[in-house]
């Protein structure tokens, strides 16, 4: 076995599951699971974002993007325009109503970070979020080498 289940995969799945279930209750309160949430945050930070680019910068299969970018168009979060130089391709930007719920979301996200690292000291819990970054920009970067 090349892996043991006590290695850095296991704790990454918990932190991913664990990450998920906190995500997805708080963000009940809106109506939104927690893939949705993560689709919002990342539209509004950018404020236009083609469906592809979602894809790309969350790293998700596009059939899941495409399902959650069309479930948040229909409950009025996003909209969708057709893009000036593709017409192809849908520019998709949030909606007042995804503006509303923004400042939640983060503080969500912001409330299952501070979880999972609780016995963690603030430099500690800086230096992690640091490596995670780092790790996940590795993993795109190589994905992006792929293509």
């Amino acid at each position: 076995m090349l892996y043991s289940m006590d290695g850095p995969f296991k704790s990454i799945s918990i932190l991913y599951r664990k990450s998920h279930i906190w995500l997805n209750n708080g963000c009940a309160q809106c109506q939104l699971t927690a893939a949705q949430a993560v689709v919002i945050l990342i539209v509004c930070d950018f404020e236009t974002l083609t469906q592809d680019e979602i894809t790309k910068r969350l790293s998700l299969d596009k059939s899941v993007i495409a399902k959650t970018v069309n479930k948040l168009e229909e409950s009025g979060f996003l909209v969708r325009t057709t893009n000036a130089k593709d017409k192809r391709t849908y520019d998709i930007r949030p909606t007042e109503s995804a503006w509303a719920v923004y400042p939640a979301i983060k503080r969500e996200i912001d409330a299952c970070f501070q979880r999972m690292t609780q016995k963690m000291t603030d430099a500690e819990r800086a230096e992690f979020k640091r490596l995670l970054m780092l790790a996940a920009e590795t993993t795109i970067a190589q994905e992006e080498e792929m293509e």
